[in-house]
């Protein structure tokens, strides 16, 4: 045993003490230590540290300490370490502490041993900070010293100190070269707690893994890249991983099927919608040729399509070399594709895409995909210029008359039990009965179904088109993709017109691979059968020519219709793998299609969005208009109607106030000489009331109500031209919205109120008795007064009766008369405060609808305007994921060329 390895576990005392020695060390050293205190000079050091030692063991710590602190040779710093151990077991974690900092020496192996003693002390205090400083001064000291990593590790994580314990793993892996810390940062990475690291912290690591082993390498590789995937520092990883990738030579030998199968989730997982192509433009290129050279032969028709796509789309962002690489490995792939299954996923994920982003799918590009992933049925086309018994030829077969109004679409017939007729257009597919005259827009694509047995038999399709030389030529074109056999018609009279082969041969370059055959029609004009046949021979001669692998088949209205089924038949073909193919060719179109649709309905949202705000904007200023109209009209009618009121009023007051007078003035006549002039005074003032009130009730009144009426009648007749014009305002904003949303009814509740109140107020008048002759004037006193006195007395009657006349005839009743009608007209004048309230009430609710109006306006051009900001300052949200869906189409098509070599080859 080593002497450092005797220090360490204290037992330097043995190799003191002869092996042979059976006594107590105890005793062994005492008698050693007498011994050598006879000598003249003793040397006591070496036998006190043993001594020690063995007290230590016999846990007898304080000798121990006794013994040590006397040591002052070489082996005092290790007699200082074992102090502090003593003081450690002791429970004196400060003064063991004190000393073990203390200790200066160059030995490592003690400098170690102190350190750990320092970590078990700082663990039992619990203090966390002390004990990883001391664990990581320990590991950069001596980390090879035995349990000095092991501790550190087990340490960490107990505590779930990953940052530290990462930090040993990747540490001790690039120092030691060792699996079994790579082992260990794998396992961290799998439990995912790297992944708040930043990538580029394990580049090191991973290029000492690989110099170590390849298969580890791409295990932890694997690892960490799924680790990073749902993690914010994603593309950061990406990108640093393969900035290092890149500058590793791999050999041709080494295998790489995990990485790869990686390398194209990733790649599909970037190209499918949800990154910006700023975002991807970095970190593609070398992603794809990292792929590119460690591809297994599973992905090598992915990887070298998908550098050669995005090389198309984003020319020069590859370097030459590799796409030279790409295109060399394209050819040589073995790995095949399901051609449609590819294509019905893409066309899907932009349905999905496209729905999420509220963008309008064509309703005719879905309805063609249907129609060309129904294997069971083979669209034929028919064609030809007018004239030519194209219709009567399709009519042939069906049992239904298609009507002429469908002359100038794409009818396509097929066979049902129940007759139906849809009309398909961009925006929404209608279905209605054939018998049902239905205005059909012009791109329209008719689906016309009835009972064919001939359709049905040969599952058949039979697409009908407009002329090739009408004004709706084009439409022929829009269901080109959609046929697997193109019919061209020629009249037997005039086969292959010079316009007819310019037309056929723009068809054929639009879809190469279609098989065109011929129809020649109105064979019935020809009689003389030696002639038909010579037609028939120049006719094929020519097709030849252009169509060297075309049928020729005839017709005529007048065959039987066994005889046109069977020529019929002689052009139909049984679906094969070339079938498949053409199907899948059709759908690149559509699918193609469908991505252009998508963008020029982005450009239409952005032109319909400036539309919109402009055409609210403007609406906005008629509704704000119309508000100032409709409070014109609303000021206009509260003077007029008010002023009316007011002209009533005032002139029933001048006619109280100048006939109450006269009334009163007339009740002289009540007083005769017979009346008893003591009561006079008060008989009079009561017949005085009656004939007021009688007045009041058979002429003012009736005159009032018959006046009030009147006012009604006008102040309706005036509400109604009102609400005419609100009616007439009302239609106009309707027009423009296109639908019923404006109200503007006024509330005639309020003449209901106003004829209720005129009813009230002029037929149930309670009125009151007036002091007439008792009130308190100088006359009225002395009057009064005379009367006491005179009542007494009759003699004198006739001039007394004569005096009382005068007085009332002369007698000024103004003050009466006002009081009177100032009790009268109270309800009408309180009437009248109110009605400002009335007629705005009659009007609120197209104030209340207009104002809303301007609301909801003001809301939609503010919601317009931030839609049309976001979508001009963000283009790249709509323009990338369709982009992305062009490369996508555009990697299948290489993919389609390599399949095509292998073939060729």
């Amino acid at each position: 045993m080593r002497q450092e390895e005797r220090l360490v576990k204290k037992e330097f005392y043995e190799s003191i003490i002869s092996e042979n020695e059976t006594r107590h060390p105890i005793e062994v050293l005492g008698e050693m230590f007498a011994e050598e205190s006879k000598q003249d000079v003793p040397e006591l050091t070496s036998i006190r540290f043993a001594q020690g030692e063995v007290y230590y063991h016999y846990k007898d710590f304080e000798a121990a300490i006794m013994k040590w602190e006397n040591v002052h040779n070489e082996m005092e710093p290790w007699a200082k370490k074992n102090i502090g151990d003593a003081y450690l077991e002791l429970g004196f974690h400060s003064m063991a502490e004190e000393i073990y900092k203390a200790i200066a020496t160059d030995s490592t192996v003690l400098n170690t041993e102190v350190s750990l003693q320092l970590i078990s002390l700082y663990i039992e205090e619990n203090n966390h900070e002390a004990t990883v400083d001391m664990i990581k001064k320990t590991v950069q000291m001596n980390p090879d010293y035995p349990n000095v990593t092991k501790i550190a590790r087990a340490y960490f994580e107990e505590h779930q100190d990953w940052m530290n314990a990462i930090e040993l793993a990747v540490n001790e892996a690039i120092r030691t070269e060792s699996l079994y810390w790579f082992e260990i940062l794998k396992d961290y990475v799998e439990k995912n707690i790297t992944t708040f690291i930043s990538p580029s912290y394990f580049n090191e690591a991973l290029a000492t893994l690989y110099k170590v082993d390849q298969l580890y390498f791409e295990k932890l590789i694997v690892a960490l890249w799924k680790s990073y995937q749902t993690e914010a520092n994603y593309l950061q990883w990406v990108r640093e991983f393969n900035e290092l990738f890149i500058n590793i030579e791999v050999q041709s030998f080494e295998k790489w099927r995990n990485l790869s199968e990686v390398y194209q989730e990733t790649y599909f997982s970037f190209i499918n919608g949800d990154y910006f192509i700023k975002d991807l433009t970095s970190l593609v290129p070398l992603l794809l040729t990292n792929w590119l050279k460690i591809a297994h032969d599973d992905h090598m028709l992915f990887a070298a399509s998908s550098i050669l796509s995005w090389n198309d789309l984003f020319p020069a962002s590859i370097r030459t070399e590799t796409i030279h690489a790409a295109e060399s490995l394209l050819a040589k792939a073995d790995k095949t594709m399901d051609q449609l299954e590819y294509l019905l996923a893409l066309f899907d994920s932009i349905m999905k895409w496209a729905k999420s982003h509220q963008l309008e799918v064509s309703s005719k590009l879905q309805w063609f995909v249907r129609e060309l992933i129904d294997f069971d049925t083979q669209h034929i086309l028919v064609t030809g210029f007018d004239g030519r018994g194209k219709t009567t030829f399709v009519q042939s077969f069906l049992s239904d008359v298609l009507p002429n109004r469908l002359s100038n679409h794409i009818v396509v017939a097929k066979d049902d039990e129940k007759s139906e007729l849809k009309v398909i257009s961009n925006h929404k597919i209608n279905t209605f009965a054939p018998s049902e005259d239905k205005v059909v827009t012009e791109e329209a694509i008719i689906e016309w179904k009835s009972p064919s047995p001939f359709l049905k038999e040969h599952s058949i399709a039979l697409i009908d088109t407009p002329a090739l030389n009408g004004p709706k030529r084009s439409a022929v074109f829009d269901a080109l993709y959609l046929a697997d056999t193109l019919l061209f018609m020629l009249d037997v009279n005039e086969p292959f017109s010079e316009n007819e082969i310019s037309a056929l041969l723009q068809l054929k370059e639009q879809v190469p691979n279609t098989p065109f055959h011929f129809v020649l029609s109105k064979m019935d004009t020809i009689y003389s059968q030696q002639k038909a046949a010579s037609l028939i021979e120049e006719t094929e001669n020519k097709m030849r020519v252009y169509f060297p692998n075309a049928k020729l088949s005839l017709f005529s209205a007048n065959y039987s219709s066994k005889e046109k089924f069977d020529e019929f038949s002689k052009l139909t073909e049984q679906p094969n793998d070339e079938f498949t193919s053409l199907r899948a060719e059709r759908l690149v179109y559509y699918v193609r299609e469908s991505i252009t649709y998508l963008l020029q309905q982005r450009l239409k949202i952005e032109n319909d969005l400036v539309d919109a705000i402009h055409q609210n904007e403007d609406l906005l200023a008629k509704l704000n208009g119309a508000i100032n109209q409709l409070g014109d009209v609303k000021n206009e009618q509260i003077y007029l109607i008010k002023n009316a009121y007011q002209t009533i009023i005032e002139k029933v007051r001048q006619k109280m106030l100048k006939n109450i007078p006269f009334q009163l003035q007339q009740s002289s006549d009540f007083i005769t000489e017979n009346s008893d002039f003591r009561k006079i005074h008060l008989e009079l003032n009561e017949e005085m009331n009656k004939r007021v009130r009688h007045y009041i009730q058979s002429t003012i009144l009736p005159d009032f109500y018959e006046k009030m009426s009147q006012w009604i009648e006008e102040a309706e007749g005036e509400f109604h031209q009102s609400q005419i014009y609100l009616n007439e305002l009302a239609g106009s904003f309707n027009q423009i919205y296109g639908e019923e949303i404006l109200n503007l009814s006024c509330d005639f509740q309020v003449i209901d109120d106003w004829r209720r109140d005129s009813d009230r107020f002029t037929n149930s008048v309670q009125l009151e008795s007036v002091n007439i002759l008792l009130r308190h004037t100088p006359s009225q006193v002395i009057m009064k007064s005379t009367n006491k006195l005179l009542g007494a007395f009759s003699q004198n009657k006739a001039m007394l009766s004569n005096r009382y006349k005068k007085f009332v005839e002369t007698e000024d009743y103004r003050e009466v008369a006002e009081l009177i009608t100032n009790k009268l007209l109270l309800p009408f004048e309180l009437f009248e405060q109110s009605l400002e309230r009335d007629i705005n009430l009659f009007f609120k609710n197209p104030e209340t609808v207009l104002n809303k109006a301007v609301t909801d306006t003001e809301n939609i051009i503010s919601e317009n305007r931030e839609s049309l900001e976001q979508m001009k300052e963000n283009p790249e949200l709509y323009q990338d994921p369709l982009k992305l869906f062009k490369l996508k189409l555009r990697q299948y098509e290489w993919m389609m060329m390599a399949s095509d070599i292998r073939e060729y080859a």
